[in-house]
């Protein structure tokens, strides 16, 4: 192996779209936190133009918007758009089991299996981040399984606003998670599309019920401190 391979550089635009992003996924830039372009071209250490390239990919993103005042600001988060966005993405994770379940080989439900297995034993710990971490493991696997490129194209694009909720409100609740994961793996290998599809809509509609009272609870908390 060739140990002077030179490490992969980015350009500046790119960097502060990563950047950026990370922070707004990760809740370290709240929702409706207002971005000044100055503030933030001297803390990444690079030149307005990046900056502005990037805070427009953001933008196209939605999860950056531009007030009336042309300023920019974190994108706000509100029960409505957890609700549009989980019953979505429980349709095309729904059609990505079905597919995978008929597509899925024993090597595939091995790795599926120490998946599923590493999310009951990290929920038995109550680690919510390795809970989370393994579930997405999951379903990144069924995503190459079912080879269904449109719904996983559309699905990530998704997930980065679902994980911003999950970061938020902290909604998981592990015991119910790690069962519901077991059960989809079972139709799963067992090639049983139809039931794969039901409970995999049913686990996403589950997570959305949770996401909706933990972030309404998350708000009461925020409009009380602010009182």
């Amino acid at each position: 192996m060739n140990k002077n391979i030179a490490p992969v550089r980015i350009s500046a635009k790119d960097y502060a779209y990563q950047e950026i992003k990370r922070r707004i996924l990760k809740c370290e830039y709240k929702p409706n936190q207002p971005l000044a372009e100055e503030e933030l071209a001297k803390e990444l250490k690079i030149s307005r133009t990046p900056l502005r390239e990037a805070m427009q990919r953001l933008e196209l993103e939605e999860l950056v918007v531009r007030q009336t005042n042309g300023r920019l600001k974190v994108a706000p988060v509100s029960a409505q758009e957890v609700r549009e966005l989980f019953l979505v993405r429980s349709m095309l994770e729904g059609i990505i089991a079905a597919e995978a379940a008929e597509k899925c080989t024993e090597q595939d439900v091995r790795q599926l299996s120490y998946f599923a297995h590493m999310i009951k034993e990290t929920a038995q710990e109550g680690d919510m981040e390795a809970v989370s971490q393994f579930g997405s493991q999951f379903h990144t696997h069924l995503y190459e399984v079912s080879q269904n490129k449109t719904a996983v194209k559309i699905l990530h694009q998704l997930n980065d606003h679902i994980m911003r909720y999950r970061r938020l409100a902290h909604f998981i609740d592990t015991k119910e998670t790690s069962y519901e994961h077991e059960v989809i793996l079972d139709f799963i290998a067992k090639k049983d599309k139809k039931n794969a599809e039901a409970m995999m809509k049913k686990h996403v509609l589950n997570a959305m019920e949770k996401a909706v009272t933990a972030l309404e609870q998350s708000e009461d908390t925020m409009n009380e401190s602010g009182n």
